[in-house]
Parts: structure tokens; sequence; C-alpha cells
């Protein structure tokens, strides 16, 4: 199974994001987090809320890309900011780094259909 670098917050990471099995669990994941951060409203705007939302964030990352790779990306301690940062290039990240290189593939593709080289 071929994996795909991205980068969040500066930090590359590798998952197999175009395994449907890995796709899934991203999409699921995204679910999972939003409902939880609001869920965590509840608590208002204390400790208890921002530990909830950072530890979702912290738990997707590792979800998707392995154990530790919240580490590499927010470092040893965080804050709910840089969690957030974190979690809308999460957000984004078919759409802006996944997908181009599905888009420059099929150029190619296309490229060499139209010079006879398939």
């Amino acid at each position: 199974m071929r994996s795909i670098t991205v980068e969040i917050l500066g930090v590359k990471l590798e998952a197999a994001l175009l395994n449907p099995k890995v796709a899934k669990k991203y999409d699921d994941g995204i679910k999972k987090v939003v409902r939880i951060a609001d869920e965590s409203r509840a608590c208002g705007s204390g400790p208890e809320a921002i530990e909830i939302q950072c530890n979702a964030v912290i738990g997707f990352i590792d979800d998707i890309f392995g154990h530790d790779s919240a580490k590499k990306v927010l470092g040893e301690e965080t804050d709910l900011l840089t969690c957030l940062d974190a979690w809308e290039e999460l957000t984004d990240v078919y759409e802006k780094q996944v997908n181009p290189i599905l888009e420059e593939r099929n150029e190619k593709v296309k490229f060499k259909e139209k010079n006879g080289d398939v």
C-alpha cells in the first residue's frame, strides 16, 4: 500500500490516504472530532473543554498517521490554538494536498494518451 506525504504545521506525515479504508477512517475521524468539540461546549470554555478538544485532535492525528504523530506536529505540550491550526490544515488535506497529486497524475496520463505514448 502506497503512502502519501502531507504537511501539517510544517511537519511531513505519511499515510495511505488513497486507500478506501484509510479514507473512511479519515472521514469518520473528522465527524468524531466535530462531535466531540460540540459536546465539549457543555463544559464551557474552561480547562476541561480545552483538554477534550485538544485530545480529540491528537487522537485523530495519531489514528490516521500513526502513534506519536501528534507529538511530531504539536510538540510534547500543546495548546488549543495550535490544535485548531493543525485541525484546520487536517480538514483541508485532501483538497489542498491529496487531490492535486491525483490531478497531476491524470494530466500525465492525458498527455501520454494525446501523444500516443500509451
